[in-house]
């Protein structure tokens, strides 16, 4: 993989999706509160992995949505080879299977409103990850990095870019109306 260009592996899409699943299997036996209750049933608080997923749909949107030649862009796509060369490794080296070129998303354009909303986003996770003592910072960056990864795939970008896009576009819209 270039360390410029925006494809992705099968290595990459991998690596996204074992990222979700252990971050998932952490929660539901570790940090879910899966203890029992007085009931014997077992409870396990979701709401502990709202910050992963907004990382991760902040990831998915950033690989799809940030130009090239901006710092987002710049970070997004070392991460992006970084994570798919782990994954690409993985797969060749530690499988022995193969890891061809799976990309089928196209960039998602904001209005600028949509970047605007964005750009916000962004340095509320930044901000999150610096200061945040409650939120789980390995978490967020393992949501991100998910996202990233994943982002480029047709099912997931299908799935979450669209709807991610005209979320942010139609916040856009609004931000954009109420402070003309």
């Amino acid at each position: 993989m270039n360390l410029g260009s925006t494809a992705v592996s099968l290595g990459g899409i991998t690596f996204g999706t074992i990222i979700v699943v252990l971050v998932i299997l952490r929660w539901h036996k570790k940090g879910g509160g899966g203890g029992k209750k007085g009931d014997g049933g077992g409870s396990r608080d979701w709401k502990q992995l709202i910050p992963f997923t907004v990382a991760l749909a902040f990831g998915i949107l950033a690989v799809l949505a940030a130009g090239p030649m901006s710092a987002l862009g710049l970070i997004t796509r070392f991460s992006l080879w970084g994570g798919d060369s782990i994954g690409t490794l993985y797969l060749v080296y530690g499988i022995g299977g193969t890891s061809p070129d799976v990309t089928r998303a196209a960039p998602v354009i904001l209005s600028p409103g949509g970047y605007a909303v964005y750009a916000i986003w962004a340095a509320v996770m930044v901000g999150l990850y610096v200061w945040s003592k409650k939120l789980p910072r390995l978490q967020t960056i393992l949501g991100v990095l998910a996202g990233v990864l994943l982002g480029l795939s047709q099912g997931v970008a299908g799935m979450a870019a669209v709807p991610l896009a005209s979320a942010v576009n139609a916040a856009g819209s609004w931000y954009a109306g109420v402070m003309q």
